[in-house]
């Protein structure tokens, strides 16, 4: 069975859709929560201390994460370097995840093209979103329009990456078809109809 990445806008409902498909039996891999667990790695807290101070992550887990998104996404040099850190052994453990797992794999992957990821995966999908709407849908994460300005200024271009991605599913309506969209993703992942044309899903 293949290995579909899902990467897309910043706040345009990727983990929303992962959810869904994992209902529908999908064993989903969030490389954000794999590249988090990191941090907790001595080797890696080492290298990153050497460069941002001895006791940097002396700190409650919630505030040290705020520290390293701080840290990361106000510098091009840090979030360069953070990326470098962690890319590697991030994919590595995505693969390992993933040659474990029984049945469809999905990989939620944001950085999907930035790190190098689509060699993991045989088909990616692009969640695209109004940048409007996904303003009004991460108010409660606390993400103003500039945190998601700001968090995208370090990406590549949506449209490279929407025109380099397998398919195309547009958060353009409510909640529930958004679900939908997901269900109907999963039947034709399923039924091995995925279309590589670069239309929508």
């Amino acid at each position: 069975m293949p290995i579909v990445g899902v990467t897309g806008d910043v706040g345009a409902g990727k983990s929303a859709l992962c959810g869904e498909l994992a209902k529908c039996g999908a064993h989903v891999i969030d490389a954000d929560s794999v590249a988090r667990a990191l941090w907790d790695d001595p080797e890696i807290r080492r290298k990153a201390e050497e460069r941002w101070g001895k006791g940097f992550f002396d700190a409650p887990r919630k505030e040290m994460y705020a520290k390293i998104a701080a840290k990361i996404f106000g510098d091009d040099a840090e979030y360069d370097f953070a990326s470098k850190l962690l890319h590697k052994k991030t994919m590595e453990n995505i693969l390992s995840q993933a040659r474990s797992a029984g049945g469809v794999v999905v990989a939620e992957i944001p950085l999907l093209y930035e790190g190098g990821y689509e060699k993991l995966v045989d088909f990616v999908v692009y969640a695209a979103c109004g940048f409007e709407k996904r303003v009004g849908r991460n108010a409660k994460r606390s993400w103003s329009a500039d945190e998601i300005e700001r968090r995208e200024a370090h990406l590549l271009p949506r449209e490279e990456k929407i025109a380099r991605a397998d398919c195309l599913l547009v958060n353009d309506g409510s909640e529930e078809e958004w679900r939908e969209k997901a269900r109907s993703l999963w039947r034709k992942i399923s039924e091995g109809e995925l279309d590589k044309s670069g239309a929508s899903c």
